[in-house]
């Protein structure tokens, strides 16, 4: 019974906390846009895009190619589209261009980062176009370059 007592106590004396009233509910500023569209091969469009998407990262998953925005003004994802003008440089691997565009809503008042991804397969160089021997890996590669991203990736199919 001694023992009870002092256990009886210890319980009684616990205070129990609402934590959720008092957290806040973590803020998610990225749209995401996983829908994976085709670059659009247009040269006067590519041409005409001098406005640079601030881009935070771009990486490939096999055939997608995903860039991560800075946090800039935009609400929707389907604003988007990625241009190349369908040149290839002549190197070693290829390497090829392409911008981001956003067509700006002037509706939208807030700042989001964006998550985009679009199918680049007819970035690939064609096999009967390559001066070189199509069973080296270098046949298989292209050097891809974002307007405004820092470095290139290299696509390799």
């Amino acid at each position: 019974m001694l023992i009870f007592i002092p256990c009886l106590l210890a319980i009684a004396s616990c205070k129990t906390t609402n934590t959720n009233a008092s957290a806040a509910a973590p803020v998610n500023d990225t749209v995401s846009d996983y829908t994976n569209p085709k670059v659009s091969r247009d040269k006067e469009l590519y041409a005409a895009t001098k406005e640079l998407v601030p881009v935070d990262t771009v990486y490939l998953a096999k055939d997608t190619l995903h860039i991560l925005t800075k946090k800039i003004l935009g609400c929707d994802a389907d604003n988007f589209k990625l241009f190349w003008n369908g040149a290839m440089m002549k190197s070693l691997p290829p390497q090829t261009s392409v911008k981001l565009f956003q067509q700006v809503n002037t509706d939208c008042k807030v700042q989001h980062r964006f998550h985009l991804t679009y199918n680049i397969t007819s970035l690939r160089l064609k096999n009967d176009t390559a001066s070189f021997n199509t069973d080296s890996c270098l046949a298989r590669t292209t050097v891809l370059r974002l307007g405004g991203y820092k470095e290139a990736v290299r696509y390799e199919y």
